[in-house]
């Protein structure tokens, strides 16, 4: 398992690649809404949709192989990878991020 200087846990259903450093850990939620308007044109109330949508993203120092994006469906509330991006240059530390999504209804 990857290091996590300064970070007290991840996310269940996340993990820190071996032999990287994990950066930061950045956890989003969110749920859309639909805006309604009053005779005058006055936006006067939102109305949420029923799914939740919660995003976390992992930066990280080190190189790994991109083994964990795989296909199939989402089960609901659990955390998924559904990408991830690497750099490398000449004059650093290969560096990527990972995202995980998980879709929960409400």
């Amino acid at each position: 398992m990857g290091a996590t200087f300064a970070i007290a846990s991840l996310p269940s259903g996340t993990s820190a690649p071996s032999d990287c450093a994990i950066q930061s850990v950045e956890t989003k939620e969110s749920v859309d809404k639909s805006t309604y308007r009053s005779g005058e044109g006055v936006t006067v109330g939102a109305i949420p949709h029923k799914l939740k949508t919660t995003e976390v993203t992992l930066e990280f120092k080190g190189k790994v192989p991109l083994t964990g994006v795989t296909d199939g469906a989402f089960t609901q509330g659990t955390l998924k990878q559904v990408s991830a991006k690497f750099t490398e240059t000449v004059d650093d530390v290969p560096s990527g991020s990972l995202v995980y999504k998980a879709y929960e209804g409400i």
